[in-house]
């Protein structure tokens, strides 16, 4: 086992699908179950899936930790049934995971609606959070989220004549500087029917429902409730503009931070809400933190 700080060779990562009553829920690990206490739960983000820690998953396990990133249902691999799309519906569905994995205590890294689910645990099953990372979303939903995250949301329900014309088409969100992660995040994003035909697999309406949800859940009563310590991490750079845009506001990062009793801030520069997944400096201060002992 890694000594804090030691790093070791990135293990290769593994696919798994857990039952959770009806549903198939997929995940990927990377790392050895070893002990309980050396656990690290990746949630992913609205539109999202595993992929998008395909980076940060192999950097906590060379730190000797054993690292699992679920689908939420509706995403990925994992089934989409017809509704059951909200944060405690989520949360349940991770605990499940946990259970069936022996973690009775584990530390939770969120993006944006992982953040929020992360928060959700924290808050509601203290016992069963040791530490908690938010990635770049807080206690309250900006104005202008569902115009900031349209260019993600549009490919949803839209259907492609080909894998290339999917991957053309997701190479020009203005959002993103394509890359091997966003190239193998987008593939893993891609269903082929049999036509030869390619939509995403995230279905609109699980993203709607989702949104309602969201909206309806007073998710800013959340944050005073979360006593475990806390990473806050914010892209400084706004999805409509580099003013405007923002899933976390510079007012809402200060507003969390007075709220948690055990919360520091570090802000990433030069990235906006997708691009923070992959910045180094994101990474390092992630793997940091929640390995710390």
């Amino acid at each position: 086992m890694a000594e804090m700080g030691e790093t070791m060779e990135a293990p290769a990562p593994r696919e798994d699908t857990l039952g959770v009553g009806s549903l198939a829920l997929h995940f990927v690990s990377w790392g050895q179950r070893t002990t309980p206490e050396r656990a690290i739960v990746l949630v992913h983000g609205l539109t999202a899936s595993s992929r998008e820690f395909v980076d940060l998953g192999p950097a906590l396990a060379a730190r000797g930790w054993y690292v699992i990133a679920p689908d939420l249902r509706g995403r990925g691999r994992s089934a989409k049934p017809a509704h059951g799309y909200a944060i405690p519906i989520h949360a349940n569905d991770i605990l499940t995971l946990c259970d069936h994995l022996d973690l009775p205590r584990v530390r939770v890294v969120g993006h944006s609606l992982g953040a929020i689910i992360g928060a959700y645990l924290a808050a509601l099953y203290p016992e069963r959070v040791e530490k908690l990372v938010m990635i770049d979303f807080g206690g309250v939903v900006p104005d202008d989220t569902q115009q900031a995250i349209a260019a993600s949301v549009n490919r949803l329900g839209t259907v492609y004549p080909s894998l290339d014309a999917y991957l053309d088409q997701m190479r020009q969100l203005p959002m993103l500087q394509w890359n091997a992660l966003w190239e193998q995040y987008f593939r893993y994003d891609a269903e082929t029917h049999p036509d030869g035909t390619v939509s995403s697999r995230v279905p609109r309406k699980a993203i709607q429902e989702e949104m309602a949800a969201l909206d309806a859940l007073r998710i800013e009563h959340l944050p005073p409730l979360v006593r475990q310590p806390t990473l806050l991490l914010r892209a400084t750079v706004g999805l409509l503009g580099a003013d405007k845009g923002f899933l976390l506001t510079r007012d809402e990062a200060e507003h969390l931070l007075a709220a948690m009793p055990d919360c520091r801030l570090v802000e990433i520069p030069d990235t906006n809400h997708y691009t923070i997944i992959e910045a180094p400096l994101m990474r390092d201060a992630v793997v940091e933190f929640a390995t710390a002992e």
